[in-house]
């Protein structure tokens, strides 16, 4: 391994161990894997009564596969740099990729996706 992909690896690890809450390294000093998944979201609404009613239902189906919000849609955001938010933006954290991926796929998400999809401009990116 070159020695400029090893510092982008450590700092990759450190990342992950910020964002996850959990260690990047394990007691013998061996790099370790952090468990959790994300989705992060910036969901712009056409109708602001549609999407509400998204977030209400959806809410109880992210629990039921123990995913919790930690970046609220409706908490301001300061944009430091780059092109301004086009939406809302949220963050929701699972314990695993699996558990992210058996919401995202579940048979009760479906409807309420679609929905979503015809009623606001959205950009969903799932983080492992």
């Amino acid at each position: 391994m070159r020695p400029g992909t090893i510092v982008q690896a450590a700092l990759a690890l450190v990342l992950v161990s910020t964002v996850s809450g959990q260690p990047a390294f394990a007691e013998d000093g061996k790099a370790q894997a952090a468990p959790k998944a994300y989705v992060l979201s910036e969901i712009a609404p056409r109708d602001r009564e549609v999407y509400i009613e998204y977030l209400r239902n959806v809410l109880p189906i992210i629990e039921r596969h123990g995913g919790r919000v930690v970046v609220n849609p409706f908490e301001p955001k300061v944009l430091i740099e780059g092109r301004p938010l086009e939406g809302n933006l949220a963050m929701i954290e699972f314990p695993s990729a699996e558990a992210r991926d058996a919401f995202w796929n579940s048979p009760e998400y479906q409807p309420w996706k679609a929905r979503r999809e015809a009623s606001a401009t959205s950009r969903i990116i799932h983080i492992n």
